[in-house]
């Protein structure tokens, strides 16, 4: 039955409050939450309950919200992070009384472990550059996640133990770990920034950013006259770049690279001889929840900045053409376009031929791009487009507000989620590797417009998870499986090797029986968060050390694998236990996808706790040989 406006406040607000109750008691709380106020209540009912309340890919609902925000995270959030367009209008005690409601706790309160906890006696030594450090996200400009000067061998990784563990703030583990020299530099979904002594997990310096940060810091050399020797540069999660020092964590200069209202930068901004490439997507499309929101305008892009002074140098959007309404949907609302082909990933450089390579998102709308689900070659110094290679073309969004008549089809979702490799053969010859969410790789002739050499499907592919990264050396390279559902007949999970020339698959390794800590089913957090179980899909990126591959799991497991045959050297549970964190709280791993791994200074390093997988935790794990 149909009801007003106030009607349905009133029904959204006793519906909101009966789940917070309900999920105290399912939860084991004590004292289950009570509904703080009627403010915070017809806010949360007005303005976000049309996404929180429903099943909405990307979007968490609001029990998961309530276990794993704070009020003071959440006001951030609609303050300057990406739920500002929420808030538009709202004063300061509104927002407060809405950021109670949905996290059941009063601002202030929060149990994330102290920032300042565990600093440092001594200084860190000086800043040095060496090709033993994981700097950025894929080790290199070419994203190949080799990590050639390990200061481990195979024959030392089945010791690895774990030496020390830190806990994130935000009780989610993201952000993938840089390590320079002795410094070890990671941000996360709390929007807190740490440097840490890589050897001893001490913290030297932390600061508090715009938005959560989920890229990989890179750090590089400032000219003489500079306000610091050495910047570290990271992106936040609602469109700001920012640069700070390296040594102490003051800042030098921050940049807005994108103000779209939805913006959500997820991919990692790459360093290249002092500028920075920045790669731009939203989540706009799941705002089309709404039926009376006129869906879409964002463009996907990429952003070339100044990274000694901040300045944007250019800025390229993946679709050329202007949006503009084409059409209405059935509610009246304007569907405008074209839209997305947004980035979720770490630009490539080409040095050689002078060019950004980038994986590109599907099409927001029903109206097709030749962009979206491409590899795109764009010029390193203008950001002219040079060409394009669509993989999948008419891969269209259908927003679930919308109905059959507004979408000519529905697009499987399967763009690229990975950045390239760009991969150097033995006989001069380069060839640009990529996998799509659709579990299949391609090879791209960078000589010949981005002409697919080989393509070889690797199993059924993932539309809500894609593989984060690939790793290959110059004949070889390794792909993990994001399959997270199983399927009749199909084995989720599993690591693939392939012969770089030919796609020739050397080895398969199918993803074992899942073992999760917290059992076959999940637990009250992934519940809360819509997840489908334990499963043993291998969605994080990929690390390579010589005679080694190193893959996580999205049931918690890190194991390594012999680049020979796909023998399994080691595998260890980062979430079958609690920890006690060098910073003075005990902390939990869980599922492990996204940034995950980096490799320096004969240490592994791991992220565990991965929401957007399965199951949360917020651990950051240093192994080393008997660890020691």
């Amino acid at each position: 039955m149909d009801c007003d406006a106030s009607r349905c406040q009133q029904k959204a607000a006793l519906i909101a409050f009966l789940v917070t109750c309900f999920a105290g008691v399912a939860f084991g709380e004590s004292n289950p939450p009570a509904l703080l106020n009627g403010i915070g209540a017809s806010l949360y009912a007005e303005r976000c309950a049309q996404c929180h309340d429903h099943a909405v890919d990307r979007i968490p609902p609001r029990t998961f919200l309530s276990l794993v925000k704070t009020p003071d995270q959440v006001v951030r959030a609609l303050t300057t992070g990406i739920m500002q367009s929420q808030a538009a209008g709202l004063s300061g005690n509104q927002i407060n009384s809405l950021a109670a409601f949905i996290t059941g706790k009063t601002t202030g309160a929060t149990d994330d472990p102290d920032p300042e906890a565990n600093r440092c006696a001594k200084p860190a030594g000086p800043i040095a550059l060496n090709p033993s450090d994981w700097n950025g996200w894929g080790h290199d400009i070419e994203n190949s996640r080799f990590q050639r000067e390990a200061g481990l061998s195979a024959a030392d990784v089945p010791r690895l133990k774990v030496k020390w563990v830190f806990a994130y703030p935000g009780h989610v583990a993201e952000g993938q770990p840089t390590v320079v020299g002795d410094r070890l530099f990671v941000g996360g979904r709390a929007g807190r920034v740490f440097a840490l002594n890589a050897k001893t997990g001490c913290t030297y310096w932390s600061l508090m950013a715009e938005a959560s940060v989920r890229s990989a810091i890179s750090v590089g050399a400032m000219p003489a006259g500079s306000p610091a020797r050495f910047a570290a540069y990271f992106s936040t999660d609602n469109g700001y770049l920012r640069a700070v020092d390296a040594e102490t964590g003051k800042p030098i200069w921050s940049t807005r690279v994108e103000d779209y209202p939805t913006t959500r930068l997820t991919g990692s901004p790459t360093l290249y001889q002092g500028r920075l490439f920045v790669p731009l997507s939203s989540f706009e499309e799941v705002s089309a929840v709404d039926p009376k929101y006129a869906c879409c305008t964002f463009r996907g892009g990429v952003v070339a900045v100044d990274g000694t002074t901040g300045l944007i140098l250019w800025k390229t959007h993946t679709i050329a053409a202007e949006p503009k309404q084409f059409a209405t949907n059935a509610t009246g609302t304007a569907l405008i376009g074209p839209a997305g082909a947004a980035i979720f990933s770490a630009p490539t450089i080409d040095p050689r031929r002078k060019l950004v390579y980038v994986g590109t998102g599907n099409s927001y709308t029903q109206l097709s791009v030749d962009s979206a689900n491409a590899i795109m070659a764009l010029d390193l110094e203008t950001g002219a487009r040079r060409w394009v290679a669509q993989v999948m073309a008419g891969d269209n969004i259908c927003p679930k507000a919308q109905t059959a008549a507004d979408c000519a089809r529905t697009g499987p979702d399967f763009d690229f989620a990975a950045p390239p490799i760009l991969q150097h053969q033995a006989d001069g010859r380069d060839i640009l590797i990529a996998i799509s969410k659709a579990g299949t790789v391609y090879a791209f002739d960078p000589d010949r417009s981005g002409k697919i050499l080989w393509q070889e499907n690797l199993g059924p592919g993932s539309r809500t998870a894609g593989p984060s990264g690939l790793a290959g050396d110059d004949r070889y390279f390794y792909a993990g499986s994001a399959d997270a559902l199983p399927q009749p007949g199909v084995a989720v999970g599993g690591i693939s090797g392939l012969e770089i020339a030919t796609g020739r698959v050397l080895w398969r390794v199918p993803g074992p029986p899942p073992v999760c800590a917290w059992g076959n089913e999940t637990n009250a957090l992934a519940k809360a968060y819509g997840a489908v179980g334990c499963t043993s899909a291998q969605p994080g990126a990929l690390a390579l050390i010589p005679g080694v591959v190193f893959s996580g799991s999205a049931d918690g497991h890190m194991r390594a694998f012999s680049t020979k045959d796909g023998a399994k050297l080691w595998d260890f549970d980062t979430a079958a236990q609690a920890y006690h964190a060098v910073n003075g709280t005990t902390a939990t791993g869980g599922s492990i996808g996204g940034g995950v791994e980096a490799v320096a200074n004969g240490v592994l390093y791991v992220n565990s706790g991965s929401a957007g997988v399965h199951q949360p935790g917020n651990v950051l794990i240093a192994f080393t040989v008997d660890g020691k």
